[in-house]
C-alpha cells in the first residue's frame, strides 16, 4: 500500500502514527517528491492547504490528508 492509499484508510491514532512513519520515509527516500522539504515551506504549505480546504469534522484521516498535501501545496 502506498502513502496515498494509506491516507484514505487512516481511522485511528495507530493508523495516523503509521502514516507519519510513511511520510517520514517518503522525505528520506524521495525528497525530490517534496516541493516543501524544509520546515518553513512545509508549514506554509500546511497553512495554505488548511485555509483552502473546506471545513469538516477533524479526524485522523483529515490530519493525515492535510500533512500529505503540505509536502507540495503552495
Amino acid at each position: 500500500m502506498d502513502i496515498y492509499e494509506h491516507t484514505q484508510n487512516v481511522s485511528s491514532k495507530y493508523g495516523f502514527i503509521e502514516f507519519l512513519k510513511l511520510l517520514k520515509k517518503s522525505l528520506e527516500e524521495k525528497p525530490e517528491d517534496w516541493e516543501n522539504n524544509d520546515l518553513t515551506s512545509f508549514i506554509e504549505g500546511l497553512l495554505g492547504y488548511s485555509v483552502d480546504r473546506t471545513h469538516e469534522v477533524p479526524s485522523w484521516k483529515v490530519f493525515s490528508e492535510i500533512l500529505l498535501a503540505a509536502r507540495v501545496y503552495e
